[in-house]
């Protein structure tokens, strides 16, 4: 089960989130949002999710949600990242073999923005995607002038606010991690899981979460200088109960929230899994 000191250090490993997840691809991170990254279309995803003001606050229960506000607590566990095609856990980037298989929990998704400043996570905006709150967008954050951005290893500005989603998983061994990303990639992947999980809801199976197993797909970008382009993908593994991840949350000192009515979940499913072609 998860242990103080890995809790501990949660904060600490989430610095580790990369931003782009293949080095080609960095050199297209200017605040003009260019075709040639995988970043690029994240922000297509967040227009198409948000239209509004919004809490940044999650948790049915209000002493819950003033403990968010003030503390929140986003990564539950191991950080679990995707970097340079490979996935890896921790502070001390353990890599996670390709094959692995999990239990996502689906229901403490969180997705929201996290603003960078000198390679650190210095502020969170993250929503719990089961209530259904709207997200800000992006002009509503603040630090829009580009010229007071910092810059990435070429020089060119670097938005600190990064679109950004937080999904539990649970191993066969019933050790906790959080998978983070701010990729298209990596969101394209945690929105086609949801939307599999909200189906199976509607068809009256509300007592189990989805298991996945950890893959790599990869393309042929269109500019050949960056080479194949890898990104995270998880494969469909069945089911499992819910009763297991419970326990693991209960004993790491978390309490799941309440679950969303099933058509309201199906909703957001489609929201947030478009179909986005590379």
């Amino acid at each position: 089960m998860i242990s103080a000191s890995s809790l501990k250090s949660a904060n600490a490993e989430i610095r580790g989130i990369s931003r782009d997840e293949s080095p080609a691809l960095s050199r297209c991170r200017a605040g003009g949002i260019d075709p040639c990254t995988e970043r690029g279309n994240v922000m297509e995803i967040v227009e198409r999710q948000t239209d509004g003001p919004a809490l940044a606050i999650y948790g049915p229960d209000p002493s819950e949600a003033y403990a968010n506000a003030v503390a929140p607590r986003t990564i539950i566990g191991m950080l679990l990242r995707f970097s340079k095609g490979d996935y890896v856990a921790g502070e001390e980037g353990k890599e996670i073999t390709k094959g692995s298989t999990f239990t996502a929990n689906v229901d403490e998704l969180l997705a929201g923005w996290v603003k960078w400043s000198g390679g650190k996570p210095v502020e969170h905006i993250m929503l719990r995607v089961a209530e259904g709150h709207i997200l800000p967008k992006r002009e509503a954050l603040g630090d829009d002038d580009a010229s007071r951005w910092e810059t990435d290893s070429l020089g060119a500005p670097r938005d600190p606010w990064q679109f950004t989603n937080y999904l539990p998983l649970l191993d066969e061994r019933g050790e906790i991690f959080t998978f983070a990303t701010s990729s298209r990639g990596g969101i394209t992947a945690i929105g086609d899981l949801t939307r599999r999980y909200a189906r199976h809801r509607r068809a009256g199976h509300r007592d189990v979460h989805p298991m996945i197993a950890l893959d790599v797909g990869s393309y042929q970008h269109q500019n050949r200088e960056y080479g194949r382009i890898k990104y995270p993908l998880f494969t469909p593994m069945g089911w499992a109960p819910k009763t297991a991840f419970n326990d693991a949350l209960a004993a790491a000192g978390f309490t799941p929230g309440a679950e969303p009515p099933a058509s309201q979940e199906e909703t957001q499913a489609e929201e947030m899994s478009d179909a986005i072609p590379f």
